[in-house]
């Protein structure tokens, strides 16, 4: 009883010094978050996404709006300490006892599944023709860039990658409302491809070669808890990539490679991106994922497509393909834009080399030997992401 007695003091004086040290700690973050972010004291987990701060104007309009107390308030409640392990407490509560996904943008179907609601309204917003209609837009922007690159004897290929919800709608489409027919999700990528291949457009479906080796593996091209492909599928995808710009060079000026691979349980990135999101202390993590080991036709040390200047541009779905090209491709100095301008990577190992591109610094692409543009499905010649207009923008330079 004694020793009961004696603990609730120090309990009660732990307490309180931890209320008075609260606030030194938010104002501790908010200087570090400005000079020193590695420094910042965060206590829990590490919280999975990316939020982006709201700009703090001090103004009339922004004060009578309510945008600068608004921005106030989001600084300070970012910069508590306790800010991850509050949101992990209260996710594992709404998850593990009610079901309820806290991530807003993503939604769980049949199995656990998970995918990003944006890449579910676009396949259930299909309407039959708008891959004709796509890609007529799309056409006068690629051939510029492809004339551009052949003009000055470098290889352009236009890539499209596949959606996880084309791929696998029988988990999500019962789960929001889907309006579109079968023929209009269906059709999108083949007229599509169809209609700039005609046009003599040099353009790799990979879209279309992943969804026709649906129920080929043990294993489906896509993880359950991510929204990207797998290894399998990145690699089978790069293949067809390499094999594309071979046959337009007329030799192997990249060499192929062979690949074998393991399954293992979701390890981090791309294979449990999304459940990384629900910032939970139990992630759903019970499934695995396959793992691939690269056997180049030639030892990369050896190849002379170390040498070889190579500019990726795209969306998150080009990472993989970048990493693969430069592991099991040698291509050394490939070089990956993401969405043109907000990251540059690349290197061994592969790596973010740059942050926010400058207009100055895509020049360069002016000077590869070999241009990929890729395009995920779910935003074909969509004006909202850019960066297709970003690279037509700059070939077009005098």
């Amino acid at each position: 009883m004694q020793s009961l007695s004696l603990s609730r003091p120090i309990v009660r004086a732990a307490f309180c010094a931890f209320l008075l040290l609260l606030p030194l700690g938010v104002v501790w973050n908010l200087v570090a978050a400005q000079y020193f972010p590695s420094r910042a004291i965060k206590i829990g987990p590490r919280l999975g996404g990316v939020t982006y701060e709201t700009a703090v104007k001090l103004s009339w309009p922004e004060i009578r709006d309510g945008k600068f107390q608004k921005a106030i308030v989001s600084r300070v409640t970012e910069a508590m300490p306790i800010r991850p392990l509050l949101i992990h407490i209260n996710n594992e509560i709404r998850f593990h006892l009610f079901g309820e996904l806290t991530a807003p943008n993503v939604v769980r179907g049949v199995n656990g599944q998970l995918i990003e609601k944006t890449y579910l309204d676009d396949y259930c917003s299909r309407t039959e023709g708008m891959g004709t209609r796509l890609a007529a837009v799309a056409l006068p922007k690629l051939k510029d860039i492809q004339n551009f690159f052949s003009a000055h004897g470098a290889i352009f290929v236009y890539v499209i990658t596949p959606s996880k919800a084309a791929h696998l709608p029988e988990y999500f489409v019962n789960r929001v409302p889907c309006p579109s027919t079968m023929l209009a999700r269906t059709q999108l990528v083949p007229d599509y491809v169809g209609a700039l291949r005609r046009e003599g457009i040099n353009i790799v479906d990979t879209a279309g070669l992943i969804h026709s080796l649906k129920g080929k593996y043990p294993f489906d091209l896509f993880p359950q808890g991510g929204v990207h492909w797998n290894d399998v599928g990145g690699a089978l995808s790069v293949s067809a990539v390499v094999d594309e710009i071979n046959r337009l060079a007329g030799r192997d000026i990249i060499p192929p490679f062979k690949f074998t691979y393991t399954m293992s349980g979701a390890g981090k990135g791309a294979d449990r991106e999304l459940v990384d999101l629900l910032n939970v202390f139990f992630p759903p993590l019970g499934y695995q994922t396959p793992k691939v080991s690269f056997q180049p036709a030639i030892p990369c040390a050896e190849s002379p497509a170390r040498q070889l200047d190579v500019a990726l541009v795209g969306s998150s779905f080009g990472d993989l393909p970048a990493r693969m090209l430069i592991e099991g491709n040698c291509l050394a100095r490939l070089q990956f834009y993401y969405y043109a301008t907000l990251g540059r990577f690349g290197g061994e190992p592969y790596h973010e080399l740059q942050r926010n591109l400058s207009d100055s610094d895509l020049n360069v692409w002016r000077n590869a030997k070999v241009v990929i543009l890729e395009e995920n499905e779910s935003f074909m010649a969509s004006n909202k992401v850019g960066y297709v207009d970003q690279l037509r923008a700059v070939v077009k330079r005098p």
